[in-house]
Order: structure tokens, then C-alpha cells, then sequence
């Protein structure tokens, strides 16, 4: 499969138009119709990272699809390195749907998912455990 399937498959399974994707990415509609049809070669890093945003795909995935990047071979095992999402969150700059996030944006971002994690991870609970109610006397 060609990258110009691959990127009209990714973009229909994610129910997107291309004036859609053309919204969400910042590439024009009319370059993205003609990378679909096959009328244009592959995009450039540039425009890959554009259209991985507006797609909401890993970059690496539309890297190794365009052939800029080679896949994992299969059997052989990628080490995981577990990013502190608190500091990946402080120390980039980070768009959401386009929108570069202010400091004050990102600090909210960290409190709604504080909130969120530690919701269900109270003191003494298991994970996923939930809390019982105290019987009220009276």
C-alpha cells in the first residue's frame, strides 16, 4: 500500500473530511487532495508532523509510513523509556488542536490530570478499588 491509501485510510477511519484535516493540520486542502490521489510525492518531515498533528497519529508512525523511517523489526524488542508527564507538560511547547498552550493552559491541563489520576488512587485503595459508603447514624 502506497502512502497516499495509507493517508486516506487514516483520515476516513478518524471521520474526517480533508477540509477537515485541513482545519485541524494547517495544510491546505487542495495539497492534501493531491497527496490522496497520488498526484504528489511524499511530504516533507515538515508536513508530515503538520498532518500527524491534525491526524492525531504518532509522528513516528506517519515517518515510517512516508518510508522516512524504518519499522521495528518484528521479534525484536524497543526498551520503553517512561516519560515524567509533569515536565514534558512544563517544558515544551505544545499545541492543542492548533492552539499553542499559554503556561496558565498547561497548568490547568496538570491540575485536571491530577485530579483525574489520583481520583481513584486514594490512601490505602487498591487501583480500581472503589470506597464504601460509611453508614450515616442518626
Amino acid at each position: 500500500m502506497y502512502f497516499y491509501d495509507k493517508l486516506k485510510d487514516l483520515r476516513k477511519l478518524r471521520g474526517f473530511t480533508i477540509r477537515d484535516l485541513a482545519a485541524r493540520s494547517g495544510v491546505s486542502a487542495a495539497y492534501i487532495s493531491q497527496l490522496e490521489n497520488g498526484n504528489r510525492g511524499v511530504p516533507s518531515p515538515e508536513v508530515l508532523m503538520k498532518l500527524s498533528e491534525g491526524l492525531n497519529v504518532s509522528y513516528a508512525e506517519l515517518m515510517e509510513i512516508a518510508g522516512y523511517l524504518e519499522a521495528p523489526a518484528k521479534g525484536t524488542e524497543t526498551t520503553v523509556h517512561p516519560v515524567n508527564l509533569r515536565r514534558f507538560l512544563r517544558e515544551n511547547e505544545l499545541l492543542f488542536d492548533g492552539i499553542l498552550l499559554t503556561n496558565e493552559d498547561k497548568e490547568w491541563i496538570e491540575r485536571m490530570l491530577t485530579v483525574l489520576f489520583w481520583k481513584e488512587r486514594r490512601p490505602g485503595e487498591q487501583p480500581g478499588q472503589e470506597e464504601k459508603p460509611t453508614p450515616k447514624h442518626g
